[in-house]
């Protein structure tokens, strides 16, 4: 009755889940008080050192190489009256731009900037903290970023101004990525990757950022190996798409772990082009092995043929895992609906997206997946204690993974399914969910709450095994934490099992045969 109410009543069900909520909260908001200034105590306004410099669009490259130097910067705004106002029209040009557009092309000096500016250009407010931009650049291979306030342009921050913030700084990564020439070079570069995440960790980064910045720098990796495999067999004979698959396409690997990818191709691909893939996969294959990330041991990998094929295939791959929702089936659903297009020119999301909205309104698939998710229950005891290993070697320890942060992104995929949502990070699934699912805004706060203190533990504890020479692994010893952690580890546990309570009902598990 207690959790018909729950379900039934939103303010009955606020009034139990405010104690556990505001702790659940607390927890998070502390370790980022904690942490080091410079990326998430600083606001970008802080890094703006002199006022906005700007061009109009028809003055030629010379009278911009010129205003450079007077004013001693390395970027102008492009733009015309009223200036800072960003719009279609505005631009940037950098002393970049001047060497690689201009000079490199044999372009005179008389050549209008208008030409030769990138636009559209993306700001950010005055107000926004340092490790936002720093994603921003990353994620748009940014050197100057606009900073604004009150809809106008007050100055630049350049990526030099962040990484004298932090000489660990992720922004490090592409130049490192860009100086790489040999295989133990790759091989260095995947080393630096998780040295970043280490310092983001001690900077205080949320564990959901440190996922964006490691994926933008492994999808860095591995378009760069990809295209070193077509300069060595030759262009692709037809559009195709490189898929990495599970945390990876989440978004939320960390550490580096066993690859999980696939192949897409176009449908009227000849006889030869499947020979042309299959060599492409084993030689990305093999690298990602040299740059110490292991095969996958279920053998979810573009080297498998099953796994590399024309898009027809795949959708049919995908409405039959709907369709006919067996064991194999479900499993399947749990990695592969997981993807992400990292490479290639094949439009693979306008076939394969709208097939797997699909399973909003198939409730055979969803109870089933419902079902599914609920087999690994959270570890609790019939008393509300955390349960651990009993035997073996293993007695003492909580699996975060297995026990902890899967559950979670099992239950936010099923909530995004039975919502209809495209998004694939445990996160966005869970915050695009709750207004079309039973899940309800504050358990999804929740959830997410939950999700970044498991990862956060999991990752703690894989980096302090990385930095004594072990193996990283999931098994947390529960009694190295200290009061705090254990209490906020509890707190998120009882959580997932309200939470698979509420699922149990909302589908009718015990209904389905």
């Amino acid at each position: 009755m207690f959790h018909q109410l729950r379900s039934q009543h939103s303010s009955f069900a606020k009034f139990f889940a405010a104690s556990s909520d505001e702790r659940l909260e607390f927890a998070t908001q502390a370790r980022r008080t904690e942490a080091a200034p410079a990326l998430f105590q600083t606001k970008l306004r802080d890094l703006v050192r002199r006022s906005l410099v700007a061009i109009s669009p028809e003055a030629s490259v010379h009278e911009a190489a010129q205003l450079m130097r007077a004013n001693n910067v390395s970027s102008l705004l492009v733009d015309l009256p009223p200036v800072g106002v960003l719009d279609i029209n505005s631009g940037i040009i950098t002393d970049r731009d001047l060497r690689n557009r201009v000079l490199a092309n044999g372009l005179p000096d008389s050549t209008p900037v208008g030409e030769v500016m990138t636009k559209p250009i993306t700001g950010l407010s005055a107000d926004s903290l340092v490790f936002e931009g720093l994603l921003l650049m990353l994620e748009h291979g940014m050197h100057h970023l606009p900073i604004t306030e009150d809809g106008l342009v007050i100055g630049m921050v350049t990526h030099g101004d962040i990484l004298r913030q932090q000489s660990r700084s992720p922004l490090f990564l592409p130049r490192q990525l860009e100086r790489a020439e040999t295989l133990e070079d790759l091989r260095r570069y995947s080393d630096q990757v998780a040295d970043t995440v280490d310092a983001l960790l001690d900077a205080g980064a949320n564990v959901s950022d440190i996922g964006r910045v490691v994926a933008l720098a492994h999808d860095a990796l591995l378009k760069r190996i990809l295209r070193g495999a077509e300069a060595e067999h030759g262009p692709p004979p037809v559009p195709y798409a490189w898929l990495v698959l599970g945390s990876e396409g989440r978004l939320e690997q960390t550490l580096r772990t066993d690859q999980d990818n696939a192949l897409v191709y176009a449908d009227d691909a000849s006889p030869e082009a499947e020979a042309y893939f299959a060599a492409l996969a084993n030689q990305v294959v093999d690298t990602l092995v040299a740059c110490g990330f292991p095969r996958c041991p279920g053998n979810i990998m573009a080297t498998n043929p099953e796994w590399r094929q024309p898009l027809s295939v795949w959708q049919r791959y995908f409405a039959r895992w709907i369709d006919v929702p067996n064991e194999d089936a479900l499993l399947r659903t749990g990695i592969f609906f997981d993807y992400r297009r990292v490479y290639g020119e094949l439009d693979v999301e306008a076939a394969l997206r709208p097939i797997i909205q699909r399973a909003h309104d198939n409730r055979i698939f969803l109870g089933r997946l419902a079902r599914t998710t609920l087999r690994q229950q959270a570890p609790l005891t019939f008393f509300r204690k955390v349960a651990l290993e009993r035997h073996g070697d293993q007695s003492g320890l909580l699996d975060l993974k297995l026990r902890g942060t899967s559950i979670i992104v099992d239950l936010a995929r099923l909530y995004a399914l039975d919502a209809g949502s495209n998004e694939t990070s445990t996160v966005a699934r869970l915050r695009d969910s709750w207004e079309r699912t039973t899940l309800g805004q504050i358990d999804a706060e929740r959830m997410i709450q939950a999700f970044e203190l498991i990862s956060l533990l999991r990752l703690r504890h894989q980096c302090n095994q990385r930095a004594n020479g072990e193996q990283p692994d999931n098994l947390l010893p529960f009694k190295h934490l200290g009061p705090l952690e254990q209490r906020e580890l509890k707190e998120s546990l009882l959580m997932i099992a309200t939470i698979q309570r509420a699922v149990a009902q909302n589908y009718q598990t015990d209904l389905i045969g």
